[in-house]
């Protein structure tokens, strides 16, 4: 599908990020970047190039040290800490290569989690998360703790979590990292779908096979975008 015409729902301006482990190193070296609603895009570079801090930054888990990240509208580089923690409660989902679900927590608990912090009943939360396990094909996994499940059925979990606020874009930290080929090609499936029904995904990624799944790929070194690869509407 494509995105064009769409408004932008991500923008970064000249953003800059330096941290100081061991040295002074320079995250984000002057990005910009528009994602645009609706759109597909996969980020690419080696280990330290600047991958995760993009994505810790436009979900809200960084802020930059100068330059402007807005997502939905919303400055993130002024927010304060509460108002950061509700981007990343309402406007961000996230899908990290670990999963992150909670251990004691059912499939469907797990996928309800955001909508405490957002403020549902507890039969709306229900049925909202049993209504996204069965669109991922979990319908039958509901109380399944984490440990009952396969590596690819966690994952699926994960995604179903963070489409529960119906979230303005969709982070996914190397979604298939922790999964045998197979079930990556059926997480990224999945993906591909989501975002034929319109969501808009950031996808951090190593291994170009994936990054291929998207519309574009971003590719970063040094804290730079080196260049825009433009995959167009697959």
């Amino acid at each position: 599908m494509g995105s064009a015409s769409a408004a932008p729902v991500v923008e970064l301006a000249d953003v800059r990020k330096t941290y100081y482990v061991g040295g002074v190193v320079e995250a984000m070296a002057g990005v910009s970047l528009s994602l645009d609603a609706g759109s597909y895009t996969a980020v690419m570079g080696p280990s330290g190039s600047g991958k995760s801090t993009l994505l810790n930054l436009v979900g809200g888990l960084d802020t930059p040290d100068e330059g402007r990240v807005t997502v939905d509208g919303r400055d993130l580089s002024t927010a304060s800490e509460d108002e950061l923690a509700a981007v990343r409660g309402t406007d961000v989902g996230f899908v990290f290569q670990t999963f992150n679900l909670m251990p004691r927590l059912t499939a469907v608990e797990n996928v309800a989690l955001p909508l405490v912090f957002d403020g549902w009943g507890r039969a709306d939360r229900s049925e909202r998360a049993r209504e996204l396990l069965e669109d991922v094909g979990l319908g039958d996994r509901l109380s399944h703790l984490p440990t009952e499940l396969s590596g690819g059925q966690r994952q699926r979990v994960a995604i179903a979590r963070a489409l529960a606020t119906d979230p303005a874009i969709i982070l996914a930290d190397e979604p298939t990292g922790n999964v045998d080929t197979e079930t990556g090609d059926r997480i990224m499936a999945l993906l591909g779908e989501l975002h034929a029904g319109g969501h808009t995904i950031l996808l951090v990624t190593h291994e170009r096979r994936i990054a291929e799944h998207a519309e574009r790929i971003v590719h970063v070194r040094d804290g730079t975008i080196e260049r825009i690869e433009d995959l167009g509407d697959r």
